[in-house]
């Protein structure tokens, strides 16, 4: 038999087992990082929204969401995109469960925007609002439509008055739930991704905190983290910080429900004595100093002051009902600079406080931060204040005249053992007569508002007994302080201070004032340890006494750092903010100059190295004067470069300057200007050439081609200088080179070359791009092939020669003209093989031609180890002339000559001519005695071995010895050498005995002697 069930019963089963889809009626929604959107739903659905246990909007990638949750109000469902949610569009699942567990989803679409950017002329810094605890007593982090639901209309009012953009830093928003540390680092990204429009940083931003909102700020520049470390940013980019209602020493209304509380929530952090307001109270030389920043405090004073729940005193205008005035005063940091004005307000308006829990609210005027009207107080302070106008400073009152601000003040306090841990056992503390209560870090710190006076801590400890910690000890009217009591050894402070804050100088020495120091001893040592390190860093102590000592402090040691000292008595240890010496920037070069011609390549950048000429860290930033010239990058840390470019291309042709400046904060000599020069010039005349190409025919026995004309213009205006060349050597250009614009006669001469098509170019270089000319030969027909006669030593002509030895072949219709090597002819530095169409082979390996024309041609004989009889032959225009029969031998020695061969070429040492004055004119004859430089060929192989093929640099000496006799008497032969391609250059010290007259000089190498009856002229 089958049950029967209801059809509710079954809607209901099979409902919340699938999920029954969301009715909302958008499905697309634009949101900017950091903000919210309304959700549109019907009211059936906003109903099952609010009311729901959970609420989710999960992105694709795992892990991620963005954050959905009803408003303040609770009658919108607000939809918001965390910090860590980047830019772009998403599929989103939106999705709820009721109470009773049913589930509903809809899919939606999410354009996430970036932050808006702050416009780069602007003339104010771009404001953050920080809103409060919106945790509420539901424990739902409630999202906020905008900052009009904490600030009313400031943020309209500050835009009225030239702030370019006022953003709101919405914790619920950003990142719900999260502690305030964390809150602080979520803070730190915010700001550091505060843009202009030109994507370059926001360097000064200023802050207007309500309520919790100021710890978020003060947490971030503290840097203090969840660990309890603080690790505080390097450089703040807070200019002014307001903290409206900032429960600086916790709030007594959270302090009054500790036990409601949970442990590691934002409550719980805001009860007064808890370790994370304890931490950022004394996280700096046991103070709190807000890194210098311009600050000042707005407090409330319209609300009552209930010490305890079991208390029946009510204290009037002691509080704005949620923070007494103490806790919200700023006198704590930087007594002399940090200013608060009370006003009579409420911390938040009473019906805020409708149907909780928390009990009574003890206050009934307007919340202090809900600026409603451009009358309102708190308004009109923060405008003026930001504005660094004096107007605030008479709107409300000061401490000095407030009933309790005047004579009261409050305590934290904290105890440490000798070695400087904590004492976790405190079971009471009394201050004089007054009972302190134990605070938000049980039986660790303990707290105590509105008291005056002096009087001795007395502390009861399980492990310790009783302690009378000393003093007495005053307490500070018109705000808290935090007191600590240490066994033995302790700190008080590290000096001397500098700006901003209580900032110490690196690079110098530091004085630690204390107590309990005991005498100097062997053990005893004062070490830096930089936060988040283990590594210590003994300092050199220059004084020492029971209340004082003096150390040096190295210049490399910045940021926060964990002061110790070790002492016989005990050890404690102090935080300070240590920042590097002064710094002085430097920048080079100090001046760039760039020259462009309109049409040409745009200059190269050109780079600047940026170096600190002092110590520390240096950081810098750069900017240019001129829409022409860029800068990149933008910034960086010294020592760096960065590279100017200049952008010409629209520009006349004219002399430009302009400025790069490079600006360090806390540089000594900062701003440094590199001064910019760019010189624009019209467009260069260009030279064109035309005809683009040329060519020429040529038969055998016909006549050789007429010359051909290249006319030279200029494209653009002026002259230019040009010079001509042909790559081809049966190509001739006149003239050489000239001015534009010209006309060049280009011809060939096609005499030995074999019929063929031959192509070259005529190069026409100017200043601009090189210019050229195509050219094309045919050669037609057959020339007669030479014919050899006779081959001869080049120097002697003696019918023998040797390897490196110059040679002369005579004969007839050896070349079809007449043509000496020249530089042109040499490649890699290798003697050419062949010389206008004209080759020589001996033994068939190929000589080097020097000289060639119809009936002779001299060559320098190849490397080759065979001697005897070798067959020289000649080929020209691709003719092969007849093989002649030569004898070669290992050497060849003879000398060069002149007068018909009579006289040996020769030179005085100075190289002057040496001979008969009669036969070469300006000679001199040799003198008995003196050293005489005499040139020959075929005197074989130098040591080291000098390829033949190469051209010679340096002198070599001969590898075989070589005698010399000069009029039949033995010379001294100082040098013997080869000298340049086969020529040998022998130094001979002509012997003394020698009488006036022609001497005859015979040289023999290898048995071998040079040609008889030569001679020099002695005298």
């Amino acid at each position: 038999m089958r049950a029967v069930i209801p059809a509710l019963l079954i809607c209901r089963v099979l409902c919340y087992a699938a999920g029954t889809p969301l009715a909302v009626q958008q499905t697309r929604y634009e949101v900017r990082v950091g903000e919210s959107v309304r959700i549109a739903a019907t009211p059936e659905t906003l109903d099952f929204l609010l009311n729901a246990a959970n609420l989710r909007v999960d992105l694709p990638t795992a892990g991620s969401s963005l954050v959905a949750g009803p408003n303040r109000a609770h009658d919108q469902v607000l939809l918001a995109a965390p910090l860590r949610t980047g830019p772009g569009e998403y599929t989103a699942t939106l999705s709820a469960t009721s109470p009773a567990g049913e589930k509903r989803a809809t899919p939606l679409t999410i354009v996430v925007k970036p932050r808006q950017t702050v416009p780069s002329g602007s003339t104010r810094p771009p404001v953050v609002l920080l809103n409060g605890w919106e945790t509420g007593f539901t424990g739902t982090c409630t999202v906020s439509s905008s900052s009009a639901d904490t600030f009313g209309n400031l943020a309209e009012y500050l835009v009225s008055d030239g702030v370019p953009v006022v953003y709101f830093f919405d914790n619920c928003a950003i990142d719900p739930n999260q502690t305030i540390e964390g809150l602080g680092n979520d803070l730190a990204t915010y700001l550091n991704t505060i843009k202009y429009d030109n994507g370059d940083q926001v360097p000064q931003i200023d802050l207007v905190a309500f309520s919790m909102g100021g710890l978020i700020a003060r947490a971030y520049l503290a840097g203090l983290q969840p660990s309890e470390i603080a690790t505080p940013p390097a450089t703040t980019l807070v200019r002014d910080l307001i903290l409206i209602a900032t429960p600086n020493f916790g709030s007594f209304v959270a302090g009054n429900y500790l036990a409601y509380l949970g442990t590691g929530t934002q409550s719980a952090e805001l009860v007064p004595g808890s370790s994370f307001l304890w931490n950022l109270a004394t996280w700096n030389q046991r103070g709190d100093d807000l890194r210098g920043v311009n600050a000042l405090a707005i407090i409330g004073n319209a609300g009552q002051y209930l010490a305890s729940l079991e208390s029946t005193t009510l204290q009037n205008n002691a509080s704005d009902g949620l923070v007494s005035e103490t806790s919200a005063a700023l006198g704590f940091a930087l007594l002399s600079s940090t200013p608060t004005q009370i006003v009579p307000y409420c911390h938040v308006d009473p019906s805020a406080f409708t149907n909780t829990t928390m009990g009574t609210f003890y206050c009934d005027a307007a919340g202090i931060a809900n600026v409603t009207s451009d009358t309102q107080e708190t308004g009109e302070i923060v405008r003026s204040f930001l504005a660094g106008t004096t107007d605030w400073q008479s709107i409300g009152g000061t401490p000095a005249n407030d009933p309790w601000l005047s004579v009261d003040g409050g305590l934290f306090f904290g105890m440490e053992n000798q070695t400087g841990s904590y004492v976790t056992d405190l079971t009471s503390v009394t201050w004089g007569s007054v009972a302190l209560t134990a605070g938000g870090d049980t039986d660790i710190i303990f707290d105590t508002d509105f008291v005056s006076g002096t009087g001795d801590f007395v502390v009861a400890s399980t492990s310790l007994g009783t302690i009378d910690c000393g003093g007495p000890l005053t307490a500070p009217v018109g705000y808290f302080t935090a007191a600590r009591c240490k066994l033995d050894t302790a700190i008080y402070d590290v000096t001397p201070h500098s700006a901003p804050g209580w900032t110490v100088s690196s690079g110098g020495i530091i004085t630690l004032t204390g107590n309990d120091f005991g005498d100097q001893c062997t053990s005893c040592q004062v070490v830096a340890i930089p936060v988040n390190s283990t590594t210590q860093t003994a300092l050199q102590v220059s004084s020492w006494t029971n209340t004082a000592i003096s150390a040096v402090l190295p210049a490399s040691l910045t940021g926060l750092l964990t002061i110790q000292v070790t002492a016989t008595p005990g050890i404690d240890a102090i935080t300070i903010m240590a920042a590097p010496p002064s710094a002085a920037l430097a920048a080079a070069p100090s001046s760039l100059t760039f020259a462009y011609t309109a049409g040409g390549t745009v200059p190269a950048g050109q780079t600047v190295s940026v170096t600190n000429g002092g110590s520390g860290t240096l950081t810098w930033t750069a900017t240019s004067s001129q829409s022409w010239l860029t800068v990149s990058p933008a910034s960086g840390t010294a020592p760096s470069s960065l590279t100017v470019s200049v952008s010409p291309a629209a520009l006349a042709a004219g002399s430009y300057t302009g400025t790069v400046t490079i600006t360090a904060s806390g540089a000594s000599n900062s701003p440094l200007s590199v001064a910019v020069t760019l010189t624009v010039t019209a467009a260069a005349a260009s030279l064109t050439a035309s005809p683009k190409s040329l060519a020429f025919n040529y038969a055998v026995d016909g006549s050789a081609p007429a010359a051909q004309i290249v006319s030279l213009a200029i494209g653009g205006s002026g002259t230019l200088a040009w010079t001509a060349l042909s790559n081809a050597f049966w190509a001739r250009v006149s003239p050489a080179s000239g001015s534009a614009p010209a006309t060049l006669s280009v011809s060939v001469n096609p005499a030995n070359l074999a019929a063929g098509s031959y192509t070259g170019a005529v190069q026409i270089v100017t200043t601009g791009s090189p210019v050229s000319v195509s050219m094309t030969l045919v050669v037609q027909g057959t020339q007669p092939a030479g014919t050899i006669t006779g081959v001869a030593n080049g120097a002697s002509f003696d019918p023998a020669f040797a390897s490196a030895t110059w040679v002369s072949i005579f004969g007839a219709n050896l070349s079809a003209t007449s043509a000496g090597w020249g530089a042109s002819d040499f490649t890699s530095g290798k003697l050419p093989a062949s010389l206008d169409g004209v080759s020589v082979t001996i033994n068939g390996i190929p000589a080097y031609a020097e000289y060639i024309s119809g009936t002779q041609i001299n060559v320098l004989a190849p490397d080759d180890p065979t001697t005897g009889a070798v067959q020289v032959q000649v080929t020209t225009a691709g003719q092969t002339s007849n093989s002649f029969t030569a004898q070669k031998q290992q050497f060849a020695p003879a000398f060069f000559t002149f007068d018909n061969g009579k006289y040996v070429a020769a030179q005085h040492a100075n190289y002057s001519l040496l001979g008969a004055p009669s036969v070469i004119a300006g000679a001199t004859p040799a003198q008995p005695g003196e050293t005489i430089l005499m040139y020959g060929t075929g005197f074989g192989p130098a040591t080291p071995a000098v390829p033949t093929a190469s051209l010679v640099t340096t002198p070599e000496p001969l590898a075989n010895t070589v005698t010399i006799a000069i009029g039949g008497v033995q010379a001294v032969v100082e040098f013997a050498g080869l000298v340049e391609s086969g020529l040998y250059q022998l130094n001979v010290t002509v012997p003394s005995s020698l009488s006036s007259g022609d001497a005859t000089v015979l040289a023999t190498i290898g048995g071998v002697s040079t040609q008889s009856g030569v001679s020099i002229t002695v005298q």
